[in-house]
């Protein structure tokens, strides 16, 4: 984790599962020392943490067919990260600010970085609104349990 956040910049917050990877003694201090406030999605309920199961289900999917048709797995990932998701800029614009270079081309004017950060979490909190309808939608609320 410390590489990535030498790369990337150190999260003011990081939205995890319960996993035991994470439930250690030793990570609670580096959350702490490192200034990261952590949230613990509900057990057993994957829904609380959609956006991230569904980005997982597609690079599964991704990588189990590239692998399949002898594709070079770092060309789907690089696909994966170039998309666009409705209103969302895509991942590597949200990371890193710019457009990435790929086989398609482009114009260099559309590689530099161009990002607005206030419109991309407009943009969020929207799609994170649709979702929770659409996630409610089915909810039922459970009797108390004596």
């Amino acid at each position: 984790m410390k590489s990535i956040y030498a790369k990337h910049g150190i999260p003011e917050d990081l939205v995890r599962d319960g996993g035991p990877p994470f439930n250690s003694n030793f990570m609670m201090n580096f959350f702490r020392e490192w200034g990261i406030k952590h949230h613990v999605t509900p057990p057993h309920f994957p829904r609380a943490n959609g956006q991230i199961e569904r980005a997982v289900q597609t690079i599964k999917n991704s990588l189990t067919k590239a692998a399949e048709e002898g594709k070079d797995l770092y060309v789907v990932l690089l696909d994966y990260r170039i998309q666009t998701a409705k209103e969302m800029p895509s991942p590597a614009k949200l990371l890193m600010g710019k457009k990435l270079r790929t086989f398609l081309p482009s114009h260099p004017s559309q590689l530099k970085p161009t990002f607005d950060v206030e419109r991309a979490r407009e943009a969020l909190r929207k799609r994170q609104i649709i979702q929770n309808k659409y996630a409610n939608k089915h909810a039922t609320v459970l009797p108390v349990l004596h």
